[in-house]
């Protein structure tokens, strides 16, 4: 489904903000800071349950249990909400997973375990996430094609570039290897699971629980670092 044009332009140079008529910043009483949170929690669940083009103010207030006045009153309009949700939901989850593979180190062997094993445990946490990458990244027309790859994923991709070529550098990742091949290799296995539950968790029966999302890091691992072959 198609969006309104201006969706597309979210963090942009030109649209910073994603609306014009964003309540400017000040420091929220405790609870003015409830209910923006409730409302950026009902904009997040909303927005990846029925997409940004379906999803109205009207009825991210009701489900934040505020009036749609207070709603434009914080956020402007339905930019600024979709806006709040990448600074204040995405981004910290994109840092976090940024400072795990930073936190592990030099070497490129434990980086990449650091990096399967935080984007699994983010992703089974976050069921939201994936949910809000298929219909508003993947599906042509989606609110965040443009932006979501410019303002996050480069940034990861990128980080994870630099511990493949690495890793192959230092004879550890065969070198004969593309290294954004690669880079696409380690995070289609990563993130499949949670664009696909239906099929994961129904007809292949794995579960993607949080509760069982380090039993699934270490299987991706299993097959990232020593294959599917059987040792001679």
């Amino acid at each position: 489904m198609a969006t309104k044009a201006g969706i597309g332009r979210v963090g942009s140079k030109s649209n910073p903000a994603g609306s014009g008529r964003r309540r400017a910043p000040g420091r929220p009483v405790a609870g003015q800071r409830d209910q923006r949170e409730a409302l950026i929690d009902a904009a997040r669940d909303l927005f990846s349950a029925h997409g940004v083009a379906a999803t109205t103010v009207a009825q991210v207030a009701r489900a934040a249990k505020v009036t749609p006045a207070l709603a434009s009153y914080y956020f402007g309009d339905k930019l600024g909400l979709l806006e709040a949700v990448l600074e204040h939901r995405v981004l910290p989850l994109v840092q976090g997973l940024g400072a795990a593979v930073r936190a592990a180190g030099p070497e490129p062997r434990p980086s990449l375990v650091a990096f399967v094993r935080r984007y699994t445990a983010t992703a089974a946490a976050n069921p939201w996430l994936p949910q809000l990458i298929v219909r508003e990244v993947l599906s042509t027309g989606g609110a965040l094609r443009e932006a979501f790859p410019r303002r996050f994923a480069g940034d990861m991709t990128a980080t994870l570039a630099a511990v493949v070529h690495a890793g192959q550098q230092r004879g550890e990742i065969r070198a004969d290897l593309d290294t954004s091949s690669l880079v696409m290799s380690i995070v289609s296995l990563c993130v499949f699971p949670f664009l696909a539950t239906p099929l994961v968790n129904g007809a292949l029966g794995i579960d993607t629980s949080p509760e069982r999302a380090g039993a699934l890091a270490e299987h991706h691992l299993a097959v990232l670092l020593d294959g599917i072959g059987t040792p001679p």
